[in-house]
This record gives structure tokens, C-alpha cells and sequence, in this order.
């Protein structure tokens, strides 16, 4: 037997209100008069940012839609102990937020590129 699933006029709600909030943030800052000048100021912030975004910042960077969706669907298959693999993850993520970004910033880079050149030559 063949379900279809059809959007709600809920889904359409939430999908809307996404849209605009996503919309409403975008022209907040168009239009804010705080411009940045140069590529290096607008993607790392003019280095101005504290240690929290940064680390929410590389935390939804590692996320993404694969993780959010099979996630749930390896503990039902696997069980709790699937559950107990987060755990070290968040805890790997802020200790390398943490221990990292200090380093980058003050050796004036903003990649890992950037600082193993820096660290081991143009060689590596």
C-alpha cells in the first residue's frame, strides 16, 4: 500500500516563517551602515567575535542535514550507545574552539592553511 505525504498548512507556516526570519536578518545588516571593507574583515568578523559563536559557529559547520537526519535513525537501529558517541563530540568541539582559535588569532591567520604554512613552510 502507498502512503503519500502531503505539506500541511503548518508545514507551510513554519516553512513561511523560516523564509522571513532568514529575510528579515539578511537586510537587517544590508542596511545597518556596518560595512565591512575587505574580504578578511567580513568572513572573519574583523577577529572581533568571542569564543561562544565561534564555537556554535564550527559546531553548525560539522552539522548538517545527513547528521541531523541519520542521527536518530543509527539509535533506533543501534540502540543508547549510539547516543553516548555525542557526547565526546560537543566536548571535542569546544576544547578545539577553545584551544585553536586563540593560536590563530594571534599568529594573524584565519585558516588551518594559513598556519601550518606559517608553522612548517611552503612545503607543506
Amino acid at each position: 500500500m502507498e502512503r503519500h505525504y502531503r505539506l500541511g498548512w503548518v508545514d507551510y507556516v513554519v516553512i513561511g516563517i523560516t523564509i522571513l526570519i532568514s529575510t528579515a536578518i539578511g537586510l537587517k545588516f544590508q542596511f545597518s551602515g556596518k560595512r565591512k571593507r575587505t574580504t578578511r574583515e567580513y568572513l572573519l568578523a574583523g577577529k572581533s567575535m568571542s569564543i561562544f559563536p565561534v564555537v556554535m559557529s564550527i559546531t553548525a559547520t560539522i552539522l548538517s542535514a545527513t547528521t541531523i537526519l541519520g542521527f536518530p535513525m543509527e539509535t533506533y537501529r543501534f540502540g543508547f550507545k549510539f547516543v553516548l558517541m555525542a557526547i565526546p563530540f560537543s566536548f571535542g568541539t569546544i576544547l578545539a574552539a577553545v584551544i585553536f582559535t586563540p593560536v590563530y588569532f594571534n599568529c594573524g591567520v584565519s585558516t588551518t592553511y594559513e598556519f601550518l604554512e606559517i608553522r612548517f613552510g611552503k612545503a607543506t
